[in-house]
């Protein structure tokens, strides 16, 4: 995606502080441009609680941008199982593969920041674009012009609702996924079966998968490291809305974080655990006391540029999680490329 970006002091506006809106900052940054960042959440957004397998692309960032070394920017697993309801392995392949935390990318990425160019509670709400100019009308900067506006404002992105009104999330599927870790039950604390089988490994039963990943401080060591797992299960469309209600009666959109999921729901995914899972992620559902739901959307914006508005993140494409690869599998063909 090529961008008329204009001279070494030229400006960008990137509204959302989250990972994309990072990774955008520092990439323009180190191309030469001044760069803001606004964030309409009022407080720092820390841990999303989950885990994620490391891209080479995002590994780079963490290198070169943020100062990390190799070593810090994940938990390697060496294999990854196929278990059967016995909870043995029906296929076991050597597959290497680089583990980290949502957690660990946030704070890196954060930390390397100028801090006097990341505002928080800085709400967009409303832009203008021209072919020499972008204004963006903030809640506490104002009004500010720049050459580039950055959407990196997540599923729910304004711009891009302007942009491509026809453009909406598709809710297919929902997921139920949590952690075992020190806050709730540590790895120690698990059933033996399940410290024996998941140290260095990835594992996959029916319709869910378990890994490993650093912590939430980026903490390495067994006991410390994080669990993180997923189970996805289809729930009807009708039924959707009561999922995402949480225990405050409130109707989430795109999260019910730990704690608000209700406890008539929870008690009727046991009953199904029992009956699916091996011993395994039986004993890894029962240790984990906060799980916390997310549907499965899918969306894609057209084309990523439009004058000088360049759209990035989720505000541009939610592809499913079950590659565990994000937007790194999105490969776009001639025409699109093209287009951008």
């Amino acid at each position: 995606m090529r961008l008329p970006l204009g001279p070494p002091s030229a400006t960008a506006i990137i509204v959302g502080g989250w990972l994309a809106g990072l990774a955008a900052g520092s990439e323009l940054r180190a191309a030469g441009l001044q760069v803001s960042i606004h964030e309409r959440s009022e407080r720092v957004l820390d841990d999303r609680g989950a885990g994620i397998v490391m891209q080479p692309d995002t590994q780079q960032i963490l290198i070169e941008r943020c100062g990390l070394r190799e070593h810090e920017t994940g938990v390697w697993l060496k294999y990854r199982q196929y278990l059967a309801k016995n909870g043995k392995p029906d296929v076991y392949q050597t597959m290497p593969q680089l583990m980290t935390s949502w957690g660990l990318l946030y704070r890196a990425m954060r930390a390397a920041f100028p801090k006097e160019h990341y505002f928080e509670g800085d709400t967009l709400f409303s832009f203008e674009s021209a072919k020499s100019r972008v204004r963006g009308r903030f809640a506490k900067s104002g009004e500010i012009d720049s050459d580039l506006l950055v959407a990196a404002d997540g599923s729910r992105s304004l711009i891009r609702s302007v942009l491509f009104p026809e453009v909406k999330p598709v809710t297919p599927a929902t997921w139920h996924g949590a952690e075992s870790l020190p806050r709730a039950k540590p790895m120690r604390s698990c059933s033996r079966p399940l410290r024996t089988t998941l140290p260095s490994s990835r594992c996959t039963v029916a319709t869910s998968f378990v890994t490993l990943y650093r912590g939430a401080n980026g903490e390495t060591e067994p006991g410390a490291r994080r669990l993180n797992w997923v189970w996805y299960w289809n729930v009807r469309e009708a039924a959707l809305p009561a999922v995402m209600t949480g225990r405050d009666g409130k109707i989430r959109d795109f999260s019910v974080p730990p704690g608000q999921m209700r406890e008539e729901l929870i008690e009727e995914q046991n009953g199904i655990a029992e009956e699916l899972f091996c011993p395994q992620f039986l004993a890894l559902w029962r240790a984990t006391r906060e799980p916390f739901a997310q549907p499965i959307l899918d969306l894609a914006v057209p084309r990523m540029r439009q004058d000088r508005i360049a759209i990035v993140g989720d505000a541009a494409f939610i592809p499913r999680p079950h590659t565990a690869a994000s937007t790194s599998k999105l490969q776009p063909t001639p025409a699109r490329s093209a287009k951008r």
